[in-house]
């Protein structure tokens, strides 16, 4: 770039080398006095086309990046919230496991005790048949006493005195025998209807079996799950047509949630949003280097063409 003012040029000015330079018409720009102007201008011209369009490229690509990386938030937020719920059908699985656990025990506890009370019934059976023999023989030595009558065997006699001490006993005993037949039926009643309400196939034994395969308890992640079936209705109507799947809300999860169809959507959905992201991260990067390079490029050539404008230098 000249700084120096310029001289006229003498007869052989036409056989330098610079004459191209100085009669090479840029346009509406006069001939500059600097043989790098033209050449400037036109780059300058082509810089700001590439600078144009890889500058829309750059804003497309980063409107493009910001819509993917909204779209994988929403998705790891709605991933969060199903896994938190496939989380809380766990926890409810370990108390049913407990609950199952535990009612198995009963199970085997009233069943012993529906055995033992039986045991215990027909002992006292037995006990109380035992006393009425007892009776039936007492009954007897007193009406083989009466029948005797004898003088040694009056009512103050050592042996009816004896006698007659052990039939109190033995009518105490025997009269609570109704209250202890009654609290054994009432025991034999109460265990076996709670062994039938706990362990019978409608018990709650089977209830909370059946609870454990609806939580699907013994399903693992990754294993085939149910596949989700899309449920809800609408109001029919004149433009509603029969069968329309737009009519059907969705989606209707299945446990395990994490083997449920849906969830394995999302999740795929995710991880590819994910790896776009980090894909268009890397494209924005590369673009936006070349923006600035671009950028850089154009600032450069526009100072560089106002130090060397002939309008300026050539006055």
């Amino acid at each position: 770039m000249q700084k120096e003012k310029y001289v006229e040029l003498g007869t052989d000015w036409q056989t330098d080398d610079a004459i191209e330079c100085c009669t090479k018409d840029p346009g509406q720009t006069p001939t500059g006095c600097d043989c790098c102007y033209d050449s400037w201008v036109e780059e300058l011209k082509k810089v700001k086309q590439d600078f144009g369009q890889v500058n829309e490229d750059a804003i497309q690509l980063n409107e493009q990046y910001k819509q993917v990386t909204a779209e994988r938030d929403k998705l790891k937020s709605w991933l969060d919230d199903l896994d938190k719920a496939d989380d809380l059908s766990r926890t409810l699985c370990n108390q049913v496991n407990i609950m199952t656990s535990q009612t198995e025990k009963i199970c085997i506890n009233t069943d012993k005790s529906t055995e033992s009370i039986g045991i215990l019934f027909c002992m006292v059976k037995d006990f109380y048949e035992q006393t009425d023999l007892i009776l039936t023989l007492y009954n007897d030595i007193i009406a083989c006493i009466k029948c005797l009558n004898s003088d040694e065997l009056t009512e103050n006699s050592g042996i009816v005195k004896c006698l007659t001490l052990f039939y109190g006993k033995l009518d105490a005993v025997i009269k609570t025998r109704n209250e202890v037949i009654k609290a054994i039926m009432t025991a034999i009643k109460q265990s076996t209807l709670l062994h039938e309400q706990i362990c019978s196939e409608f018990g709650l034994k089977e209830i909370i079996n059946e609870w454990n395969e609806i939580l699907a308890c013994d399903e693992e992640c990754g294993s085939s799950g149910a596949e989700s079936k899309p449920g809800g209705s609408c109001k029919d109507g004149p433009d509603v047509a029969a069968g329309d799947d737009k009519c059907k809300l969705v989606p209707v999860l299945t446990l395990r949630v994490c083997n449920d169809p849906y969830y394995k959507e999302i999740k795929d959905r995710y991880e590819q949003d994910k790896q776009e992201v980090i894909t268009l991260a890397a494209e924005l990067l590369t673009i936006n280097k070349k923006r600035e390079a671009l950028a850089a490029c154009q600032n450069s050539l526009i100072a560089a063409i106002k130090e060397t404008n002939p309008k300026e230098l050539c006055k």
